[in-house]
């Protein structure tokens, strides 16, 4: 990790449902003036399941993967972090060990801060908790439609819904259709959706018949037409 100086001016350009997407501008600087910018490499376990620390992390470029594993050593992919995201909250909130590992997509940077300096900032700027709050509650509905969709969809179903909302929110057109630009492999796309990796061959191999998968290499997925998806995907 190598430092770099503590106050950030640059604005990206925050994705609008982020935790910096959701701040006024001097609210956002305020935030981003607090806490110690590390870089990561790729493939890092910068949060840890189950580990007792409880700082936060303001991701300020590059993208993350939250995972959790259970009893048996299955792991499953929870969510996709990018940009203007906060991760680890959960533990600097109730000072409860982390209940799942952030991983690294590829290199990033970000702002890591205290559970103590994040407390302090929140007790500043009532506005700031109120949209964590909004934020934490956003995921929770993601959360709670997948657990639909588990319940109401088949399993090639269920796997396009995921692929089209992230395909959505962080994907990109190039010539032959649309690429998520995140790699993630069929199994962790699928374990989204609540399923083991026998089910997702299946359920990929039912996209790619209905064409609403070309081809889907070991890190990336490209989605020819993303209407189709989204019809497939019964949206």
């Amino acid at each position: 990790m190598l430092p770099m100086p503590t106050t950030m001016t640059q604005d990206p350009g925050w994705p609008s449902n982020s935790l910096l997407g959701r701040l006024r501008d001097n609210t956002r600087q305020e935030l981003l003036n607090i806490g110690t910018v590390v870089r990561y490499t790729a493939d890092r376990e910068v949060i840890e399941q189950d580990a007792k620390d409880t700082h936060v992390l303001l991701l300020l470029d590059g993208v993350v993967k939250v995972q959790t594993t259970d009893e048996t050593g299955d792991t499953a992919l929870l969510a996709i972090r990018v940009a203007g995201d906060l991760v680890g909250e959960m533990a600097a909130l109730d000072q409860k060990p982390r209940s799942a590992t952030v991983v690294t997509c590829g290199d990033v940077v970000a702002k890591l801060i205290t559970s103590g300096e994040l407390m302090g900032f929140l007790h500043r700027r009532n506005d700031v908790f109120v949209e964590l709050i909004g934020m934490i509650n956003d995921r929770l509905r993601w959360a709670n439609q997948r657990r639909r969709d588990f319940l109401s969809h088949p399993a090639a179903e269920r796997v396009a819904r995921v692929l089209a909302e992230l395909v959505q929110t962080y994907g990109r057109e190039e010539a032959h259709g649309w690429t998520l630009g995140i790699p993630l492999t069929k199994v962790e796309l699928a374990s989204i959706a609540g399923m083991k990796p026998r089910t997702a061959e299946k359920a990929f191999s039912d996209l790619r018949k209905a064409g609403v998968v070309v081809s889907h290499l070991r890190r990336d997925v490209l989605v020819p037409d993303l209407a189709g998806l989204r019809k497939f995907a019964g949206f």
